[in-house]
């Protein structure tokens, strides 16, 4: 049954492709003629292609919606037919783990939080100016401004209120007529109960410079700019649409984490460099990579006993998620544990992706050039190649972190803490797991990727 529906399939598809060249080509020929009585003809002969292509193509209708994906599929060449495949694959992953998520019960928020709903507004007037700059605090501006704002969202859209804007070295932005700005109204029984100006609002300003990114992006890279933006919003939307949602529902971190930076991994470079034996060097390489920097995580961890609750510079953020936790099912809960762990494979994942794709991009052009390479010359050629990225490559995931640490190391480091004192604290260890473990991922990367090219390129074993 299955054999005689294909077949008929095919029949299908012959007759469509048929009768389009018929039709394409009775109507380049029209024109050319004269002849009242054969241009008649050659117009009937026309609309009688027309009448079986658009009856065959009724048929497959029928068929159902696949056949038509797959009379499109078919259509295409070979390499971006098998691009597509795996594109369509990946778009059922991804509705499936959507859905999923999307069934994750949602955190339970406070009476204050279900109360309170957060409008846009504009400064329509400065009615009070009551601040200096504090010159402790490099003049920041320390006191409080009056003024008067119109609500630009919401049931109150429209109405005008005077609220204090308060400004301090940690929070608050001098406001001025005609500045947006985000208002936080909670109302009980129906009516305001109070209303705070919550601060300048940003959205614009930050939508320029994310705009600004996406232009250089596109103006440098051209194409290929283009499709690197296709991953980077695939990244963003797995990781706060199915992710984030799969962790606080408790599913296990460390593997969802993993099979979220395999999917994205896969998409990527499928996008970048459609299916070949590049794109699946450089795939195997990150997976390989990637999971090498996880079980090197795991094992420091366990030696220097630390885990994800020992994170410093996450320590209020921890104490909110355990209040969290706490109102959860014990059996499907957030685990805080391997948040650690799991970080420490989403910071190397950029950097091992770019490692084995570089390394495979660079074994493809060796082979093009001299396809006479046996495997052994392939594979010192692939190290050697790796061996100048590795450097680079982990110097950067090492400032990465001192960056992103910087505030804290500073004032760690005020307060001159002995070599004991800095051994036994829980700081510089977790600090030094991040960062090593993410370089020892990127380190592997390359004789991985090496030796996995070296298997997929080389034409000769020896």
């Amino acid at each position: 049954m299955e054999n005689q529906k294909n077949d008929n399939l095919n029949l299908l598809e012959a007759v469509v492709q048929n009768t389009e060249m018929g039709k394409n080509t009775l109507e380049q020929i029209v024109p050319m003629t004269e002849e009242p009585r054969f241009k008649a003809e050659l117009l009937r002969q026309r609309n009688i292609y027309r009448e079986l292509n658009q009856e065959a193509r009724t048929a497959i209708t029928a068929c159902g919606g696949a056949a038509l994906t797959v009379l499109a599929l078919r259509s295409c060449a070979p390499g971006l037919r098998r691009s597509l495949w795996v594109l369509l694959a990946a778009a059922a992953v991804f509705l499936v783990f959507y859905g999923l998520a999307q069934q994750t019960p949602s955190v339970p928020m406070s009476t204050v939080q279900q109360a309170t709903h957060y409008v846009r507004g504009r400064v329509v007037e400065v009615t009070d100016n009551a601040w200096q700059g504090q010159q402790d605090y490099e003049d920041i501006p320390v006191g409080k401004q009056t003024v008067r704002v119109e609500l630009r969202s919401g049931k109150y859209r429209g109405q005008v209120y005077e609220l204090p804007n308060q400004l301090s070295y940690l929070y608050g932005t001098i406001l001025k007529a005609g500045d947006a700005v985000t208002v936080a109204v909670t109302e009980e029984d129906g009516e305001i109960s109070s209303m705070t100006l919550q601060d300048y609002d940003r959205t614009v300003p930050l939508a320029l410079v994310v705009l600004a990114f996406l232009v250089v992006t596109v103006l440098v890279g051209r194409r290929v700019g283009a499709k690197s933006l296709l991953g980077l919003g695939l990244t963003v939307v797995c990781i706060f649409s199915i992710l984030i949602p799969l962790l606080l529902g408790g599913w296990p971190t460390l593997p969802t984490i993993l099979g979220m930076c395999a999917y994205v991994t896969v998409v990527e470079f499928v996008i970048l460099g459609g299916v070949n034996r590049k794109t699946l060097c450089a795939i195997l390489g990150t997976i390989s990579g990637v999971a090498f920097a996880a079980l090197f995580g795991e094992l420091a961890c366990a030696l220097l006993r630390v885990n994800g609750y020992k994170m410093y510079s996450a320590e209020p953020t921890i104490e909110a998620l355990l209040q969290i936790k706490q109102g959860q099912d014990p059996m499907h809960s957030l685990q805080l544990g391997d948040l650690l762990v799991g970080g420490i494979v989403i910071a190397a994942l950029g950097a091992v992706n770019d490692v084995a794709m570089s390394i495979s991009s660079a074994m493809n052009e060796l082979v093009a050039v001299n396809p006479a390479l046996t495997r052994r010359q392939l594979l010192r050629s692939g190290m050697n190649i790796g061996r100048d990225m590795v450097g680079t490559m982990t110097n950067t995931l090492i400032l990465a972190l001192v960056g992103s640490s910087l505030v804290l190391m500073i004032y760690l480091s005020s307060l001159e803490p002995s070599f004991s004192q800095l051994m036994s604290g829980t700081f510089f260890s977790v600090e030094m797991v991040q960062a090593i473990a993410s370089s020892i991922g990127v380190i592997l990367a390359v004789p991985l990727s090496a030796l996995i090219g070296a298997f997929l390129f080389a034409k000769h074993k020896k």
